[in-house]
């Protein structure tokens, strides 16, 4: 019998092992292929490596595969816990450590190689309806099929070289007399979890006073920069598990010394969680962050996605903006006003014409009261010695002072930051009176804007009269909200796919995770089981016991994600959008429904394995 035989009879004889493990790396597999099948689409060849967007697409590449990394670790690392007895007996036959890291290793690079190819494969089956979805998403015209030779090379490679980098360090951490040891042995205690509460403490306040600081001195955070951040992220990290760790170890203590101790199957379900309380706090606290990235992607690149409309609308005001420049044509100008509205003649539109003057040298505009009512909507009656100062630039407060000596004694009535404007033509816009605007001696902009009903419905439009009047400087400036609207969907559909990819990822893996935390312990709790049946407790009882274990670790890092985000809400209340919170609220209720469902598929099928 060779030794590849011995490799490959060892998967056979205990392959549902081993089917979890390859169907976990297979996913991961998958997932990152079918991201790269987009990353590497035609359609996107275009795109711009330093954008925004092409920088999102590239780290969002590199953190699929990071988090792969680390999942298929952790699923090696559960995997070969399983194993230990396995290995134990046979370090007892004779084999070596160099034979048993050997054997390990052709495993890992087998079931690798299988789950690459498989996802692979499975991954082409379904790339057409994947692309189909995806193309809707992103409301893209052309996002057909094509060959993904790049995908398909760029997968192999760096998963192939993940297998064998991980499998080659893993094998390092097989320890003989553990294996022996636990052969040997029906059952490892676990250590109990000693108190901390003064490092929960100290954890807290240091947590508490960095948000502080990132809420009222971002110049702190700056000088700090990334060692900030890093401090922040661990000091989270470890009051989140300090908090889950301790919080398990009191509240079981209070539960001890409850009278509903001794009624019907707590003492059972105590002793259990007990016993495995380092083991369970570990697993929550696992499940917690896994599920707090999944929150973080829907709610965040989610929501994005529905506040499109709105930011377009606060960066260009009106569907469309034409500006003629004093130097323009008048003929020129007086043709392009009539091929708009020759193009908006079949929508519901409304046209303003108005005009200001701009001190070019510091991009100040100027205009009249009369014009700025006519856009207002309304009627202000501006003191002839009053002005009023609008924001020229989105998110920029405008400008209060006005440096025209001429004009300096003219007093501020008041302020608004909403742009008059599209964002960015001016600094500030200065509203004076007829009198004052008529006595300017600058360069005249005349303007023409027009506004759509149901803007956000005329996108082709709104590309035919943008393609067919370019802005040209010195002549016109033109910009249109919608053609805003419309890359920006693209952009955050874009966003809205990566944020529906990880959050697939982070819940899959935090099942797959319990799933393995379960497949590891499965032998012993069901020796542990049949001697408790042998006291006299029925399967149904036992059944009752089970149920509530697995709640406790399905349920509660579900709840305590939930209460971090909606706290974290709650503290950003006057900075988040209504979108924001819609969004956290019904995701969160479809994950709750996701985790439901998952939580009856899981106890049924750990139950009937359990107690048969």
């Amino acid at each position: 019998m060779s030794f590849n035989h011995i490799v490959l009879q060892n998967i056979l004889r205990d392959k549902w092992t081993y089917v979890s493990y390859f169907l976990s790396s297979m996913f991961s597999i998958l997932i990152f292929f079918l991201f790269t099948v987009i990353v590497f689409h035609p359609s996107l060849k275009s795109l711009d490596p330093d954008s925004t967007l092409g920088i999102t697409l590239l780290l969002a590449s590199m953190l699929v595969y990071l988090f792969s990394f680390i999942y298929i670790t952790y699923s090696i690392m559960a995997f070969l816990k399983k194993k230990t007895r396995t290995l134990g007996i046979f370090m007892i036959t004779g084999a070596s450590m160099k034979q048993i890291r050997t054997l390990v290793f052709r495993e890992n690079i087998l079931i690798g190689i299988v789950a690459i190819i498989a996802a692979i494969i499975f991954g082409l089956v379904i790339t057409p309806l994947f692309l189909m979805a995806t193309k809707v998403v992103l409301k893209a015209e052309t996002f057909g099929m094509y060959i993904p030779v790049k995908a398909i090379v760029i997968t192999v490679g760096l998963f192939l070289l993940l297998f064998i980098v991980i499998s080659k360090i893993v094998t390092r951490f097989i320890n003989k007399e553990a294996s022996i040891q636990l052969l040997k042995s029906d059952a490892v205690i676990e250590k109990p979890i000693k108190s901390h509460l003064l490092s929960l403490l100290s954890s807290v306040l240091i947590s508490i006073t960095l948000t502080y600081l990132l809420k009222i001195d971002h110049g702190i955070v700056g000088s700090l920069g990334l060692f900030y951040y890093t401090l922040f992220f661990i000091s989270i990290l470890l009051s989140m598990y300090l908090m889950i760790s301790q919080g398990m170890r009191v509240l079981l203590e209070v539960f001890e010394k409850s009278p509903t101790y001794i009624r019907k199957t707590n003492m059972l379900l105590i002793s259990n969680l007990n016993a495995k309380m380092k083991s369970h706090a570990n697993m929550l606290f696992l499940i917690t962050i896994l599920l707090s990235g999944v929150f973080l992607c829907t709610s965040i690149l989610f929501s994005s996605y529905y506040n499109v409309a709105n930011d377009s609308e606060a960066n260009y005001p009106y569907s469309f903006q034409y500006i003629a420049d004093p130097k323009a044509d008048d003929s020129m100008v007086k043709a392009d006003i009539a091929f708009l509205e020759k193009q908006l003649a079949s929508v519901d539109s409304k046209k303003y014409a108005v005009a200001f003057k701009s001190d070019k040298a510091s991009r100040i505009g100027y205009m009249s009261a009369s014009d700025y009512n006519l856009l207002q909507k309304q009627e202000i009656n501006l003191d002839k010695n009053d002005f009023i100062a609008v924001a020229g630039n989105r998110g920029i407060p405008p400008i209060t002072k006005i440096a025209d000596e001429n004009l300096n004694h003219l007093n501020l009535a008041y302020t608004n930051e909403q742009n008059l404007l599209t964002t960015g033509f001016q600094y500030t816009y200065f509203i004076v009176s007829d009198t004052i605007y008529s006595s300017m001696d600058y360069p005249v902009y005349k303007t023409y804007l027009f506004e759509l009903e149901h803007w956000t419905h005329h996108i082709d439009l709104a590309h035919k009269i943008t393609k067919s009047l370019p802005t040209i400087i010195d002549k016109r400036y033109v910009a249109s909200k919608i053609t805003l609207y419309d890359s920006e969907m693209f952009v955050k559909s874009v966003m809205f796919f990566i944020g529906f990819m990880l959050s697939l990822i982070f819940l899959s893996a935090a099942m797959s995770i319990l799933y393995f935390y379960l497949q590891t312990t499965l032998i012993q709790e069901k020796e542990k089981y049949i001697g408790i049946r042998k006291l006299g407790l029925s399967k149904k009882e036992l059944s009752t016991v089970v149920s509530k274990e697995l709640a406790i670790l399905i349920f509660v890092p579900f709840s305590i994600a939930t209460v971090m985000l909606f706290t974290t809400l709650f503290t950003m209340r006057t900075m988040i959008s209504i979108a924001f919170l819609q969004v956290s609220m019904v995701s969160s209720l479809c994950f709750f429904a996701l985790f439901l469902v998952s939580y009856l598929f899981i106890r049924n099928s750990y139950i009937k394995r359990l107690l048969v």
